[in-house]
């Protein structure tokens, strides 16, 4: 007898989780990012520039952060507009690396 027969599958509610855990998840989130992106403005100082990690900053973001608050937005923890909002405090990030590294390259490295 197979036993996989014996299994069966329940697709439960999804639990309330209280919204102080939620903006403490998406803070979290954020410090993480910012973290990121002070690692990457480091060794953009210590290279002299490199635009190419600002493209390695958003791979991380779409790979790691962006899936997480997405799951959040489809399990209704949060608003369409607030994963909207986290992913523009993303690009803010990425943007302000990218300013980071122009005036490093403008000073000639």
């Amino acid at each position: 007898m197979n036993q996989r027969s014996n299994v069966r599958f329940v697709l439960g509610k999804i639990p309330q989780v209280p919204r102080e855990k939620i903006d403490r998840e998406i803070a979290d989130a954020k410090m993480i990012i910012t973290g990121w992106k002070k690692a990457y403005m480091k060794l953009a100082t210590e290279m002299g520039g490199g635009e190419f990690l600002c493209e390695e900053l958003m791979d991380e973001i779409l790979e790691f952060a962006s899936p997480y608050l997405y799951r959040m937005y489809m399990c209704g923890f949060i608003s369409y507009q607030e994963y909207v909002e986290f992913m523009r405090f993303c690009e803010g990030e990425v943007e302000e690396l990218r300013e980071h590294i122009k005036r490093i390259e403008e000073l000639g490295g």
